[in-house]
């Protein structure tokens, strides 16, 4: 199975000029772990993550100037549309992620969130959890 097949879309984005508060209330409205940030072009930037929510709230409280640029995860680990959904799941627990944009020649196609994967449990290949070290 590919992440195509189970992935979110259409994924809301942002970018970089969006107001904080903007991109929280998107979080939340949609219940979403994360917002893929877009450049002009719609060229994916960066991740605005619920962790990124929090911080932003914890450390930038009051300032209601302060943009999605400001605290946006920069390194993302993405997926292409053709990848094996197990694969997208290894790459989940390795780096801990919520969700994995899914991406095609730099641009946002979907989203592969922690909840997605859950949907299909019977999908995911026997051989890919033994591979999963144990916590």
């Amino acid at each position: 199975m590919h992440a195509s097949e189970i992935m979110a879309r259409p994924v809301p984005t942002v970018g970089l000029h969006t107001p904080i508060a903007d991109a929280i209330d998107m979080l939340t409205e949609r219940a979403l772990p994360a917002l893929p940030v877009v450049d002009d072009d719609g060229r994916l930037i960066g991740l605005f993550s619920e962790a990124d929510a929090l911080y932003s709230e914890v450390t930038l409280a009051g300032d209601d100037t302060m943009t999605v640029e400001s605290v946006m995860t920069k390194q993302v680990e993405s997926a292409s549309p053709n990848a094996d959904v197990a694969d997208v799941a290894r790459l989940m627990l390795e780096y801990q992620l919520s969700c994995v944009p899914i991406v095609e020649g730099g641009m946002v196609f979907g989203l592969v969130t922690r909840s997605d994967l859950l949907r299909w449990p019977d999908r995911l290949a026997a051989p890919a959890v033994d591979t999963v070290p144990a916590r």
